[in-house]
């Protein structure tokens, strides 16, 4: 017995080639039906999506915005990085949202429109880096309950300059960029123009539609908001089995694993430097994405940890507060991970507490 396509009605949604215009009054029209736009963020492994839903809430303090975030690992870090409020942003971890996981995204969107107070205006869904963006469109798409909420506004992907020739072969780093309408080339900030280009014109044979542009820190100057830019023909085009439910068949790499912890205490930040700075010398190239919120001994603040490859990153954020129990938390993906190995050198990092203790200083 063959699947039968999941019926869809594909004149809200195909804005392919529609002036501005005809796209603005789709979208209110949708609103008018008490149905709120969706913006899906894709993007590969450490390609800057998170830091671009934080300028989205930042730039749109005025509008009540929900996020729904998902991770691969066991431990959720992006919730915690994106400063929404609390009620208003919703983790899906230990899976991917295109495949195992992908009814709990319907059932975490539907309970976070039921819950949030005052309700929300707008939805913002960041995919776990590897994340094939089909079956998560297909969610919105065919799903009668979501379709009945929500509308697809826009897909946005997030490529990073930096690690841009690394994942032109990737399959799913394509795939992420073939759905795009929007194509957001991030860590431009000492990128020369003529790399630029080139990028540009490798994004232009993958999807030749979408609207390219750099970004800087999350800043672009592409309007994200109120154009309805996803077209269910262009999806197509790509996909012919979208809507074909048990169609899509997506595996993950078996050779990519991830790595979590959640330690209570404080890191002395030299030993931490140590050691990522030789991690990253060793295994580099098989550390696809590293994160984490850091407890430094002597450091009233949190520290944010980024890494991609050999790129590592920290940047300080809110200060502990008093009542809170200070932990570090640690994701990292990649391939051939040793874990009993990563958590001993963590544990060399690890330090008792001291009230007296001197700052000293951030990692690298």
């Amino acid at each position: 017995m063959q699947d039968k396509p999941l019926a869809w009605a594909q004149s809200s949604h195909d804005t392919a080639g529609a002036p501005a215009a005809v796209a603005g009054v789709l979208v209110e029209h949708n609103m008018l039906m008490g149905k709120i736009p969706v913006t899906v963020i894709t993007g590969f492994l450490g390609a800057g999506k998170t830091t671009l839903v934080n300028c989205l809430l930042s730039d749109n303090r005025h509008l009540r915005l929900g996020v729904v975030v998902n991770e691969f690992g066991e431990l959720g870090i992006d919730g915690a990085l994106i400063d929404a409020d609390e009620d208003a942003i919703v983790e899906i971890n230990n899976g991917c949202i295109c495949c195992t996981v992908r009814v709990d995204l319907v059932r975490s969107i539907l309970r976070l429109l039921d819950s949030a107070s005052p309700p929300l205006e707008r939805l913002i869904v960041e995919t776990s880096g590897l994340a094939d963006p089909a079956p998560v469109l297909q969610s919105f798409l065919a799903d009668p309950a979501l379709r009945e909420r929500v509308f697809l506004e826009s897909v946005v992907t997030v490529v990073d300059a930096q690690h841009a020739v690394q994942v032109w072969h990737d399959p799913v780093a394509r795939e992420q960029i073939a759905f795009a309408d929007v194509v957001l080339v991030s860590k431009c900030e000492a990128l020369p123009a003529a790399a630029y280009e080139s990028i540009e014109r490798e994004l232009r044979t993958i999807n030749p539609t979408a609207t390219v542009e750099r970004t800087f820190r999350g800043e672009s100057k592409v309007q994200m908001f109120g154009t309805c830019r996803f077209s269910i023909a262009q999806a197509l085009d790509i996909e012919p089995d979208l809507l074909v439910e048990g169609a899509h068949d997506h595996e993950h790499d078996s050779s990519i694993t991830a790595w979590s912890l959640a330690s209570p205490g404080s890191l002395d930040a030299a030993r931490f430097n140590t050691w990522m700075n030789r991690l990253v010398q060793s295994d580099g190239k098989n550390l696809l994405r590293m994160k984490g919120i850091l407890s430094l001994a002597g450091e009233p603040r949190r520290y944010h940890f980024h890494g991609v490859h050999m790129l590592l990153e920290t940047t300080p954020g809110k200060r502990w507060l008093p009542c809170e129990r200070r932990e570090t938390q640690l994701v990292f993906i990649g391939r051939a991970l040793d874990a009993r190995a990563l958590s001993e050198q963590f544990r060399a990092c690890a330090v008792a507490v001291q009230r007296d203790e001197a700052p000293p200083g951030s990692p690298a």
